[in-house]
């Protein structure tokens, strides 16, 4: 079987994404939770505590004198609710979009509208054999690592607040709940802070499995080339045939033409200029062999041949087939065609006194 050594190509990636194979940490969830519970609680949700704190002071005031009716109980119940709807409104909102937008930040918007069910999931024996795998290890390893951690955070945050916590029986109830209060979002805070280290770890550790687990075999990678590219050889073949193609209908402009250019034998370059034309453009030009068959064509039909180096080796390198020449040839141009113009003038001449004598 062959070694997977190659890193998933985006197609591979993309492909896993649409399957729902993405990294997604609940540890992540719960540290962002619990921070934001924190902070809510000791800002917008301190009145949530406070409520609570005066409802069971109040309560605990009247019982001695209270008739313990339905009505009674009603009313309490309404006046305690009214109390805490507000804060509680805004700490479960903070929290629901706390959850929503760390989830959504790591699946990027996922949405699997059809996830086939994996039965071998449920299946005991499976169960035991991701138990006792690697990767059951390593969860492992990190619940462990997640406990020692907070319970020795927490253990040494208690400890110095010994003397805090054996005080509270030496003041009031309302004191001593809030210190309570205190006390614990102090050590929510610390072990969020913590918690959340752990979750990122836990992210990085999750994306680095991601990414090996999906790595490719170098065959893999050459065949999703082919599949996305296409055949390396059949695109040559398919460039061969348009190069041929292309050649062609080069060549059947050359009868078109008013010159031919050439070096003498390796380059030429068929130019035609007429009457109300901008400027003269080329309509073929090829090298070696392509040159010969240029050459052949233009004699076929009776198209004059100019030998002119410097002027082949211009045109060939820097003007395209159907593109007008460059303003710093028309000079050496013009010579060019003034001569054949004078040719074919001669031509005229020496066919109409042939003619006369006749």
């Amino acid at each position: 079987m062959a070694d997977k050594t190659e890193a998933p190509s985006s197609h591979r990636l993309e492909e896993a994404r649409s399957e729902g194979n993405i990294v997604r940490s609940v540890e992540l969830n719960a540290a962002a939770i619990m921070l934001v519970s924190a902070f809510l609680i000791g800002g917008p949700g301190k009145d949530l505590a406070l409520a609570f704190k005066d409802q069971i002071l109040s309560t605990i005031k009247e019982l001695p004198t209270a008739q313990l009716t339905m009505g009674w109980l009603q009313q309490t119940g309404i006046q305690f609710l009214s109390r805490i709807a507000g804060p509680f409104l805004i700490l479960l909102g903070g929290l629901l979009v706390t959850g929503v937008t760390v989830t959504l930040a790591q699946t990027r918007f996922l949405w699997i509208s059809k996830k086939r069910v994996d039965f071998s999931r449920v299946n005991p024996l499976n169960g035991f054999k991701r138990i006792f795998s690697s990767r059951g290890a390593v969860e492992l390893l990190k619940s462990l690592l997640k406990i020692v951690t907070i319970s020795w955070l927490s253990y040494n945050y208690l400890l110095a607040h010994t003397a805090d916590l054996s005080g509270m029986v030496r003041v009031d109830l309302g004191t001593g709940v809030s210190k309570f209060f205190e006390l614990a979002l102090g050590l929510a805070m610390q072990v969020g802070e913590v918690y959340l280290v752990l979750a990122i770890a836990d992210y990085a550790y999750l994306r680095w499995s991601h990414i090996r687990g999906l790595r490719m075999t170098k065959e893999e990678v050459r065949e999703e080339y082919k599949r996305s590219e296409g055949d390396p050889a059949l695109k040559n073949r398919i460039r061969a045939q348009m190069r041929r193609m292309a050649r062609g209908r080069m060549m059947a402009n050359v009868p078109n033409a008013t010159v031919v250019v050439t070096n003498p034998t390796h380059l030429a370059i068929a130019i035609q200029y007429e009457e109300g034309m901008h400027a003269p453009k080329v309509l073929a030009k090829g090298a070696a062999l392509a040159a010969q068959r240029i050459i052949v064509i233009a004699r076929e039909h009776h198209i004059p041949i100019v030998q002119n180096i410097p002027v082949a080796h211009a045109l060939y390198d820097n003007v395209d087939i159907e593109q007008e020449i460059p303003s710093d040839l028309y000079s050496v141009l013009a010579e060019i065609l003034a001569y054949v113009f004078n040719l074919n003038k001669s031509a005229q001449v020496i066919t109409s006194s042939s003619t006369g004598k006749g």
